[in-house]
């Protein structure tokens, strides 16, 4: 194992995430080769269902739902995440499911797709377009801006009509380090 996946590994355990490592994924032109899968974030904020994913996202999901989605819910919806649920996490695929596209990052095991939250308080967050003034159009509008800290690309609702119901985030490396954040 690299000595800098052995390093996050470390930050994982550190930030109190819950993993367990998995064996490489390789199907065709996808795949990982160090892949965890993750159930429960920092702060004990559990995953549904866990996900597959490598490392650095891992690590990068940890960090933006222990600094900016709990902080935010806290606020703005009166209420502590207790579980995030996910859409997709690992899954050989092109971008957006269109024939003949790029592989998505997904295909990687370097990207997840939030649908959403539970609270502590009973309520539950549904990623989908809301009205800025009103406290969950609020709450998306911060944790989607605050994910551009954190990951490379950041789409939702708005963006295109594939990720209208969720928040696709991922590290996919661009020229220059640009970011994509719609």
């Amino acid at each position: 194992m690299p000595a800098e996946e052995s390093a996050c590994r470390e930050r994982l355990t550190r930030l109190g995430v819950k993993y367990e490592p998995l064996p490489p994924i390789v199907d065709g032109a996808c795949g990982s080769p160090w892949p965890l899968r993750v159930t429960v974030l920092s702060d004990g904020l559990a995953l549904a269902p866990s996900i597959v994913t490598d490392c650095p996202v891992a690590e990068a999901l940890a960090r933006w739902s222990l600094e900016s989605a709990a902080p935010a819910a806290n606020r703005e919806l009166g209420g502590h995440p207790s579980r995030m649920t996910i859409g997709t996490s690992y899954e050989c695929r092109s971008q957006n499911r269109q024939a003949g596209a790029k592989l998505s990052e997904h295909a990687f095991a370097g990207a997840i797709d939030v649908m959403g939250f539970d609270l502590q308080n009973r309520k539950t967050f549904q990623v989908r377009p809301l009205a800025a003034e009103a406290p969950e159009g609020r709450f998306l509008a911060t944790i989607r801006a605050d994910a551009c800290r954190y990951f490379t690309t950041v789409l939702g609702p708005g963006s295109d009509p594939s990720h209208e119901n969720h928040l696709h985030l991922d590290l996919r490396k661009r020229s220059r380090d640009m970011r994509l954040c719609q």
